[in-house]
């Protein structure tokens, strides 16, 4: 029963819609986050930041990689797109060395299945593209709507299932999880969370429970998500635990790019239906075309992809005209040579006035009726439109005299090539198959390396030094290529020992203002967000690796990210100076009521006074200060 239940994600043939749909929103969530490491590539990819960018400048590749992200919400080239934005994103985000975050692996996993899944089947200008290149005036090329489920579920399971999976493992093995703290603990700690929800925080039972049931979840969730009618159920709760992340933490795309690969779930049915619902229930505009012009029938099958909103209804004036009452003082031949629209209410459009009419109709191409009615452009295009009417009306277009080319249609999904049984659609079947088999495969190296695994075998067992070695080997390459690593979120080492918060104002004759990366409480502010708050948070204010506050860390990281506001404000250096605030901060063992505003109402300390030498800001630190740092072991 569960081979089969298995199988049928490899077997089962859906509506691609919904791939689509995913196309366009990861395409867009992908453009914000590379939006903001564009915002601040000085501070994360400049070799000498704000001096000297170095050998290569990547502001380039950003440029090319906004295209390319372009080019992917079309549904534009989309093949190239898929390979060109997977190069990007293992660069950009490998090149994020102190700046990476866990989604960065998402992204480049995500990136490497698209480079196999049909996205672009519907919903694009290359499905338009493909359906011109095959439509005669005798056949109205249809493209293939249904896909493999696999799909689907890859991304789903590249994307969620194998981050949960090892996300467990290293979640056992963490005491502050263990004891139901792993929800309360890092919302309630100022400079992890940019929202106060201490109504739900002061709830014991509640924060307790769903500590233990995130477990749960996202240890069965590899497991369960193969079952379609379990499908909804999960997807639901998914979206609920990271709305919830949305409010809380400052990983707002990390959140919503989780939320996209979780609409992958929806059954096939929802998408056919919201897109039935958007529609029209009936065209609001007839566009009447030559059904005998090869050039008319393609321009028909365009408008009829772009008419999302079933806005317009493409006629042939030789079955259709006869029967409308706006046309029937027009001769035929009239029609045929000039292109006619009527509105629903009976008014009549010619000529370059008609295709106007046709973009206010198509409702998102408007802007570009209301530029086809300026004066200056309409003039132009009524010129350029009868210029090319009047070589219709010396000789009209019909398969005989216009010679486009015809193309052989391209083999079906089951087309057999070369060898009975091989076709797209097995080949399909058994390399996902195998590409999941060997995501897994690196995944479970990865989780075998874990304490909870390693603290119960022999570390000088064969398997085990075998196991490591393999590990070893190959960990370099599925984390920069596939994005396979291990998802160490939201741990105790994460917390030990984070004793201080900062607050960094800068001071411009008698004016105060705060840089915005914490504010007033300590919490996330406009800057400390995402790639940076991770940055800010877990290697300038407290340094992961050392597990402890560093001083050479915030004097750097303090000076770059002062450096990015002087950058932004424009403000000018001469009497300008920096004032650094700290707070010393508890990390709770156990759940206290209140406790993130007890961390937000303690008083603020001067740690630090920066100011302009030699064109640099030098930061001196208050004797205490250097006392604590000095003594921290």
């Amino acid at each position: 029963m569960l081979k089969n239940i298995f199988n049928k994600g490899f077997n089962n043939q859906v509506d691609a819609l919904g791939l689509s749909v995913f196309r366009v929103l990861y395409a867009i969530l992908l453009f914000c986050e590379t939006s903001q490491l564009y915002t601040f590539r000085h501070i994360i990819y400049d070799k000498e930041p704000f001096a000297y960018v170095g050998e290569i400048d990547i502001t380039f590749i950003f440029f090319f990689w906004f295209v390319v992200l372009g080019l992917l919400t079309l549904g534009l080239f989309t093949r190239l797109a898929t390979i060109l934005n997977y190069i990007f994103g293992v660069i950009i985000f490998s090149s994020a060395q102190y700046f990476e975050y866990h989604i960065f692996y998402t992204y480049v996993t995500i990136n490497f299945l698209l480079l196999f899944i049909p996205i672009s089947r519907v919903f694009s200008l290359d499905s338009m593209i493909k359906k011109v290149k095959y439509t005669t005036v005798n056949h109205n090329y249809q493209i293939d709507r249904k896909v493999l489920e696999i799909n689907y579920l890859a991304i789903i399971f590249g994307g969620i299932a194998l981050v949960y999976f090892d996300s467990v493992f290293m979640k056992l093995s963490s005491p502050m999880w263990l004891h139901g703290l792993g929800m309360w603990l890092p919302s309630s700690l100022p400079m992890v969370t940019w929202n106060d929800t201490s109504m739900l925080l002061n709830q014991e039972w509640l924060m307790k429970f769903l500590g233990y049931f995130v477990i749960v979840f996202e240890g069965v969730f590899i497991f369960l998500f193969w079952f379609k009618r379990l499908r909804v159920p999960l997807m639901l709760i998914g979206i609920f635990f990271h709305i919830g992340i949305i409010i809380i933490y400052p990983i707002p795309w990390f959140a919503l790019t989780v939320i996209a690969i979780y609409l992958l779930m929806m059954p096939e049915g929802f998408w056919i239906k919201l897109s039935a619902l958007i529609k029209s229930k009936s065209p609001s505009y007839r566009f009447y075309y030559d059904a005998e012009c090869p050039l008319c029938a393609k321009v028909a099958v365009v408008i009829k992809h772009l008419d999302v909103f079933n806005r317009i209804d493409c006629l042939s004036v030789q079955q259709h005209a006869e029967n409308d009452l706006a046309l029937s003082n027009i001769d035929e031949e009239k029609l045929l040579v000039n292109i006619h629209g009527v509105m629903s209410n009976g008014s009549l459009y010619m000529g370059y006035d008609a295709y106007r009419k046709l973009f206010q109709q198509l409702i998102y191409t408007f802007p570009i009726a209301i530029l086809m009615g300026l004066p200056g452009l309409s003039i132009l295009g009524k010129k350029l439109y009868k210029y090319i009417a009047g070589d219709r009306l010396t000789q009209r277009c019909t398969s005989e005299n216009c010679f486009l080319p015809v193309y052989t249609l391209p083999p079906s999904s089951t087309t057999d090539i070369l060898v009975k049984g091989w076709n797209t659609i097995n080949i399909s079947k058994a390399f996902w198959k195998g590409l999941l088999l060997l995501m897994f495969f690196f995944q479970f190296l990865v989780i075998w390396t874990t304490p909870m695994i390693q603290s119960k075998i022999s570390k000088n067992s064969s398997f085990n030094q075998l196991e490591r070695l393999v590990y070893y080997k190959t960990k370099f390459w599925t984390k920069k290529f596939l994005g396979i690593t291990r998802h160490t979120v939201f741990l105790n080492d994460h917390f030990y020992n984070y004793q201080f918060i900062y607050k960094i104002s800068c001071i411009n004759g008698t004016r105060e203002t705060l840089v915005p990366l914490t504010n007033t409480n300590g919490m996330p502010d406009n800057y400390n967000y995402g790639a940076l708050w991770c940055n800010y948070t877990f290697n300038v204010a407290f340094n992961l690796n050392k597990k402890l506050p560093d001083k050479n860390s915030l004097n750097k990281g303090i000076k770059l990210y002062c450096q990015q506001y002087l950058k932004d404000t424009k403000l000018k250096k001469d009497n300008l100076h920096f004032v650094v605030y700290v707070k010393q901060i508890d990390i709770p063992s156990k759940w206290e009521s209140d406790f993130l505003k007890k961390q937000n109402s303690k008083r603020w300390l001067i740690a630090s006074r920066g100011s302009y030498i030699k064109n640099d800001i030098q930061f001196v630190w208050s004797a205490k200060m250097d006392s604590i740092f000095n003594n921290i072991k």
